[in-house]
Order: structure tokens, then sequence, then C-alpha cells
């Protein structure tokens, strides 16, 4: 039997190896290695950074320590009261008071030393616990007044007794223009005694927008020995002020005994002193709107109250009025 022939020869070159066709120069390769290396190398950063970050963080716990300070704005005490609102945020140095020399402790002030101003104190029955006239936060600022001032105030605004009707005290008849019947829960100088105004004021600017969009007219003391007292119609815009009438003040009226407060407000309206306090009247419009709130806000009368506390804010030269507090006379 004849041998076989070897097989015929390919036609076409053999194939060429998988690396050699797609990675002659060894890419593949280098760019697997080189992109786990920037991985590594963007973690061990990251690492880093975060130890770094550990390294530096404060260890100290030792406690802050806490410095009592006095803060002086545009308010009475804590915050509140007759006038002001929250401090204002002014350069004011707490230590030096703008008070007038002789006046710079206020002896406390209770009822009984006048007692006229009684009259006009809500009445709570005498089984009603937690509830004291002495509490009420307007009074001891009307007995804080001069005598000669407060008398004005107390008399001629409504504290004493009127002969009919008309522009007085109106005894049997109805109540006249800013007259305060006594015990009468309605009557401006028992309003007045029964209500806290609390303004949100940042500086004396501030203070005084509130004040005008309120129609106040502001009554301060003169210097050097502040038992004078002028008028300043904020209304009709004179800063030079005018002698005090009674007479032609009538109805709601609040004190602010801030002398800090008092201060900045005078300044603002181009006064050149410091007043230790000033006053405040509001016409009848205003006054009706907060008896309007106060009523509305628990459906009591007004002689089931023993004090309202209202927040004024100011929002586009109008004031808008929000009661925050009610006490009632009985529980």
């Amino acid at each position: 039997m004849a041998a076989s022939s070897p097989p015929p020869a390919p036609l076409a070159p053999p194939d060429e190896e998988f690396w050699e066709k797609y990675s002659p120069h060894h890419e593949f390769p280098l760019s697997t290695v080189g992109s786990v290396a920037l991985h590594i190398g963007v973690f061990a950063a990251l690492a880093g950074l975060l130890y770094l970050a550990y390294r530096t963080t404060v260890s100290d716990k030792t406690p802050v320590p806490v410095t009592a300070i006095v803060v002086t704005g545009e308010s009475g005490p804590e915050g509140r009261g007759s006038g002001g609102g929250k401090p204002a945020a002014e350069n004011v140095d707490p230590t030096q008071s703008a008070r007038p020399k002789g006046q710079e402790t206020v002896p406390e002030a209770k009822l009984d030393q006048d007692p006229r101003i009684n009259q006009f104190v809500p009445t709570v029955p005498s089984n009603q616990a937690g509830l004291r006239p002495e509490n009420l936060k307007n009074p001891p600022k009307v007995l804080g007044l001069p005598d000669e001032f407060r008398d004005s105030l107390l008399e001629g605004n409504g504290g004493k007794a009127g002969k009919g009707p008309g522009a007085g005290a109106g005894g049997a008849g109805p109540e006249g223009d800013g007259a305060g019947n006594a015990k009468d829960p309605s009557s401006s100088q028992s309003r007045s005694i029964r209500w806290v105004l609390m303004f949100d004021t940042q500086s004396g600017e501030d203070y005084l927008g509130q004040l005008r969009a309120m129609k106040a007219t502001l009554i301060f003391p003169q210097p050097s020995d502040w038992t004078t007292w002028k008028t300043y119609r904020l209304a009709d815009g004179n800063t030079a002020g005018e002698p005090f009438d009674i007479s032609t003040l009538k109805g709601l009226y609040f004190i602010d005994d801030d002398s800090g407060s008092a201060t900045r407000l005078a300044r603002t309206m181009g006064l050149a002193f410091s007043p230790p306090k000033f006053l405040a009247f509001f016409p009848k419009d205003v006054e009706e709107e907060l008896a309007r709130k106060e009523r509305e806000y628990r459906g009591r009368k007004e002689s089931e109250i023993f004090e309202t506390t209202f927040k004024v804010l100011v929002r586009g030269g109008k004031p808008t009025i929000t009661v925050v507090e009610q006490k009632a006379v009985r529980n």
C-alpha cells in the first residue's frame, strides 16, 4: 500500500495570538494596574484627611463658663410691661443708667400707699387662690410717678368721683370722655391698670415707629429735676413739646419706666436729655381695638379678666395686635 501524502499547505497565514492582536504593547494590563493604583490613591487620601480631622478635633470637654450680664432694651422688667419688647440690639453699656441722680433706686410700691388706685384694680374673689392685686404689673409703675403728676393722672383721667354724665368720672351717669368709673372694668383707667403691652422692637427708631403707628401721644419728664412734664404729639411731628395738660389727654395710657428704653426713644426724637421714663396715651379707637381683642380671646367679659397681655407688631405702617396671655379673676 502506497504511503499517504502530506496535507496540503494552508492558503492563508495562521491567526495571531489574542494578546498580539488586541494588546500588542501591553495596553490592557497597564491600564488595569493604573486604574487600580489610582483608586487606591484616592481612598488613601480620603483616609488621611479623616485621620487629620480626627487629630485636630477639640478634645477639651471643660464646660463653657457662664457669666451673668445685664441687658437693657425697649422693655420694662423681664422684657415686658407697660411698654417695650425684647432687648434692643444696640451697643449700650448696661452699667450706665440714664436714671438721674437720686433716682437710682425706686422704692417698693404698695397699693395701700394710694388707696385711689384700688378702685381701678380688678376685683378678685376672696376665696380665689393665686391672684393678688399686688401681682399686677402696672400699679407699681403708677405709684412710682411723682406725687403731683400721679394726682393729675388718677384724678384728671378718671380717678375722681364724677358728678354725673359728661367729661369726668361719671358717677350716676354714663362715663365721659376718657373717664374711669370706679370699679368699672371697661373704663380707660381700669384698662390701663390691667393691660400689659409688649412691643417687639430692635432700636429707638423701631420703637418710635410702632408708637407712631399706634397713634400715641408721648409724655416725657423734663430735666433737671424731672418733676415737670411735656407732651409730644407724634402725629404733629412737634419735637419742642407743649405743657402737659391731663384734660387734653383722656383715655388709655401706659408707662415705660425703663430708663434705657426711654433714653433711646427720646434721642431718636431729637431730644437732648435722658429721661428716666415716659408715658404714652392712645386714642379711643386704638383702645377699643384692644378691648375687642381681649373679649374675643377667651370669650370673657371684662369684669371676668384680671390681666391681659398684648403683643404689638407693625406691618406696612399698621399695627397688628394679638393677645398672648390672659388671666381670669376666677379659675
